[in-house]
Parts: C-alpha cells; sequence; structure tokens
C-alpha cells in the first residue's frame, strides 16, 4: 500500500516534467473547497472567491483522502512492535525521504527534522547556532517577524538590509556592504525566498554565494517560496548552496500542523536538543543522558505524523503537476491580475509592478484604495462580495511601515493608540494573494468589486466590533456553528 503515489521517475525528472493536465479546471479539481458559497451582506449566498493563500492554502484532495486512508492505521512511531505502529513508522520515515528528495537534500550531508512550521523551524535553527553578543546575522527589511524575532531573541546583533523605496526590492549592494563591514563576525544571512507582501523573490542564489565568501551560513525562509517554485539545497560544496531551508506545510495546500527544517547534520549532532523528553534519547539514569541519533533527538515527543504524511503527499502532487507547469501557470495568473489591478483608478500597487514580469516575481500584491483604510476595504470585499483578503501588516510590520513611509513617531503614536484599544489607526495594507486553483474569472470578479466599491462605496454601513475591533455590516449576524458544529 501507498499513500503517495506509484510514479516512479525521479525528483530530477518530476521537477522538470510539464504535463497536459494542467488546465486552470484540473488545477482547481485538485484543491477542496473551491466551489463552497458563503453567506454575503444584502444578498443570496455567493461563492467563495479566496485571495488570502499567502497566509495559508486549502488542502489537496489527495491530501484529504490520504489523512482520511491513514486515521485506520494511525498509531504511535518507534520502538511499536505492532502492525499499526509499524506502518506508522513507515508512512512517517517514507514522509521524511519524500520531503528530502522534494528539496534535493543529501541524506548523507543532511538531516530533514520535522517542526511545526517554519516558525518552529527558525526558532530551533537560531537557538541551535548558539549565538554570542560578538556575533552577527544579517537579515533584510522584507522579512516576516519569524525570520526577524527569532534571531533578536539570541542577543546577537541583528542587522537588516535595506530595501528599494520605488517598489520594495531588496538592496542586494547594501546586504554586500553590511558583510563586508562586519567581516568575521557575521555568522548567519537569514533571507526570505519570496515576501509575503510584495511578493519579491530576492536573488538568493547570489546571496548565498556572497554569505559562504565571508564564512558565514545561508538561511532561506522558504515559506512562501516552496509553493510556487522549485527549491534544491545545493551540493555541500556549491558555492550558492542553501545551507538551512525552512517551510510551513500549511501553506503548501497541506494544512495539519507540520513544517520542516533542513540542515547540514554536522550542526545538530553535537549537544542536547533544543526540547528535551521522551523520543530524544537512548537512555536515562539518575547523573547520565545518552541522546538518540538524528532526526529523532531534534523532534521530542510524540510526532505530528498525521502532518508528515499529509506534508508528503502534498510534495507528490507538486511532482505529479510538475514545478515547470505550475510556475508557467502561476506566471500566467500573476501577470493577468496586475493588468486588471493597475488599470483601476484610486488603487496603488506597492511592489513590482510590470505586468511583463521581466524580473520575475510572486502573485502577490499589497494595495491601497484612496479613500478607504486598509480595515474597512478588506471588511467591505468579505462582507459584500465573498473576497478573502487579508489587511494590515502581515507580519512584516517593518517592511509594511517601510513601505508605506511611517516615521518612528508615527509608529509611536500608533502603539499608543494601540495600547489604549484604538485599532483604527494602525497602518497597512490590503494583501492579494494568488494559488495555483485561483483563475482569471476569479481575478475579473475582483477587479470588478474594486472598481464597484472604490465608485460606489459600500452597500452597509460597518462599525467596529466591540471585541475584535474589526470593521462589520452593522447588524450582520451569522451562526458559525451552522456551518461547522463541534
Amino acid at each position: 500500500m501507498s499513500w503517495f503515489t506509484n510514479d516512479a521517475r525521479t525528483q530530477e525528472g518530476a521537477l522538470q516534467s510539464a504535463t497536459d493536465r494542467s488546465s486552470d479546471a484540473e488545477m482547481r479539481q485538485r484543491v477542496a473547497g473551491v466551489d463552497v458559497e458563503v453567506p454575503v451582506y444584502d444578498g443570496p449566498p455567493s461563492p467563495y472567491v479566496n485571495v488570502d493563500n499567502a497566509a495559508t492554502t486549502p488542502p489537496f484532495n489527495c491530501v484529504l483522502d490520504t489523512v482520511y486512508a491513514f486515521r485506520q492505521y494511525y498509531s504511535s512511531v518507534h520502538r511499536g512492535t505492532g502492525f499499526k505502529s509499524l506502518l506508522s513508522t513507515h508512512a512517517y520515515e517514507h514522509s521524511r525521504q519524500v520531503m528530502t528528495g522534494f528539496v534535493g537534500a543529501d541524506p548523507s550531508y543532511h538531516t530533514v527534522l520535522f517542526t511545526c512550521n517554519a516558525t518552529h523551524a527558525l526558532n530551533k535553527l537560531a537557538r541551535r547556532l548558539r549565538l554570542s553578543p560578538e556575533d552577527a546575522v544579517i537579515i533584510t527589511l522584507m522579512e516576516h517577524h519569524s525570520n526577524i524575532l527569532p534571531w533578536r531573541q539570541q542577543g546577537c546583533r541583528v542587522l537588516e538590509a535595506k530595501v528599494k523605496g520605488n517598489d520594495g526590492t531588496l538592496d542586494v549592494g547594501d546586504l554586500e556592504d553590511k558583510l563586508r563591514r562586519n567581516a568575521g563576525r557575521v555568522k548567519a544571512v537569514s533571507v526570505t525566498g519570496g515576501s509575503n507582501v510584495t511578493g519579491h523573490m530576492p536573488p538568493y542564489r547570489r546571496i548565498a554565494r556572497m554569505a559562504h565568501e565571508h564564512g558565514a551560513w545561508f538561511v532561506l525562509d522558504g515559506t512562501q517560496l516552496a509553493p510556487h517554485r522549485p527549491v534544491r539545497m545545493g551540493a555541500p560544496d556549491d558555492p550558492e548552496r542553501i545551507d538551512f531551508f525552512a517551510l510551513s506545510g500549511h501553506k503548501m495546500y497541506a494544512p495539519f500542523g507540520c513544517g520542516l527544517l533542513v540542515a547540514p547534520r554536522k550542526v545538530f549532532e553535537d549537544g542536547p536538543p533544543d526540547l528535551v523528553g521522551g523520543g530524544t534519547v537512548h537512555a536515562v539514569t539518575s547523573d547520565r543522558v545518552v541522546w538518540h541519533d538524528l532526526p529523532e533527538k531534534e523532534e521530542p515527543g510524540t510526532p505530528n505524523v498525521v502532518g508528515a504524511v499529509a506534508l508528503a503527499r502534498a510534495a507528490r502532487e507538486f511532482q505529479e503537476i510538475g514545478l515547470d507547469n505550475l510556475v508557467a501557470h502561476e506566471q500566467d495568473l500573476t501577470r493577468y491580475c496586475l493588468k486588471k489591478l493597475m488599470a483601476i483608478d484610486g488603487l496603488r500597487i506597492y511592489g513590482e509592478t510590470d505586468p511583463e514580469l521581466k524580473r520575475d516575481r510572486l502573485g502577490v500584491f499589497a494595495l491601497e484604495a484612496k479613500g478607504f483604510s486598509h480595515g474597512l476595504l478588506a471588511a467591505i470585499l468579505g462582507y459584500e462580495w465573498g473576497i478573502g483578503v487579508r489587511n494590515g501588516c502581515f507580519c512584516a510590520q517593518p517592511y509594511v511601515r517601510e513601505l508605506l513611509g511611517v516615521s518612528s513617531d508615527e509608529m509611536n503614536r500608533v502603539l499608543d493608540k494601540l495600547g489604549a484599544g484604538d485599532h483604527t489607526s494602525v497602518p497597512g495594507l490590503v494583501r492579494v494573494s494568488l494559488g495555483m486553483y485561483n483563475t482569471r474569472d476569479e481575478i475579473d470578479y475582483l477587479a470588478d468589486a474594486l472598481r464597484s466599491v472604490l465608485a460606489h462605496g459600500p452597500k452597509a454601513r460597518y462599525v467596529l466590533h466591540p471585541v475584535h475591533k474589526d470593521y462589520v455590516p452593522e447588524g450582520w449576524h451569522v451562526d458559525y456553528d451552522d456551518y461547522l458544529p463541534l
């Protein structure tokens, strides 16, 4: 029995293959919930248009099928002699093999650790590098908080490479300058593979080469990149290799609480793990501990077997689609969306806006609408049009502040208001983010909605929710238990 596929192609062949099965309709058939109708203000239920994929993606149908098939065999892994335990152990470790191949890791050099998500992975890595106050880590101003705060917690110097004000792209020259000025003290350069705000993809191979030339590790936060572009770790002696790689399953159509950290084995072999307990040891006495080998040493407690299986099945689905084919499909959607959004009067797009994509970028768009706060615009799209977007700073507050030109004094005033319970003045943007299953028709619908809102305003009167402080239509009420009773 296999819950992944019987496909015998090599990983390299799978990554480079392009099939004829990738029409919009077929892409949508792979994803759950794409035709669900939702309640809207002052009208009949409307098909939900989900353009909030940078936050989380819906599951692949094949992932749901795999999890459902696995349910009757699920058991505790490792050291069990019952059939269900043996089968669960096989499924868990086979999932690790699948993910090793998916990112092009070398089993003799790398360890592939299952984590809760990319945030967990980056925290684990930051603690393991055991940085001192004299050490420096270089990140960029466009990073997600999960690639900022773990480094700050270590007490080392955290240096932020600048972005260019006109389009929010990374200033690679400033990053290189910081490497040179801090020669011998930079222990790691940690960069996003793709911005969750503007869709900008830094030239991470070039940055990796620069980091290695200065004796630093290179870390890639692949949370936004992995669902959209192929990623290969590179050989251990490749000057453009990725040393550490993190991703989250819930952004890869496998939302079951599993992520990944890929790292050189030697970094994690010596010393105790960051979390200790069951599963991490060979033996414990009153005064001694013999730690387990990798990867078990770094995966304490009963692991998320279902999440690992789901992530591996999602990786197989990407291989079946063909990542080159997926890239071409999503680039087409990105070009189309840029053209439609740029034609709307009163709408501003932050980031790269070349609809011909002379420089590749992800299908993530940060928007500002004239006359509307980000919170109000997002609410109108959701309640009146059935369109799921996200608003705010997207856990990338330094980057959004830079894009918006918010000064430190302004931000301090906002923080004071936040402390007093006033959320209305928080700076932010509205984000549209595409997934493989979105269509041109959905983009047309989004553009029509934005054009209508900017021209005519909302249908409802919006008030702030007394608890959540978000905008809601006055008098709006939905019993969510009707949709999902627990």
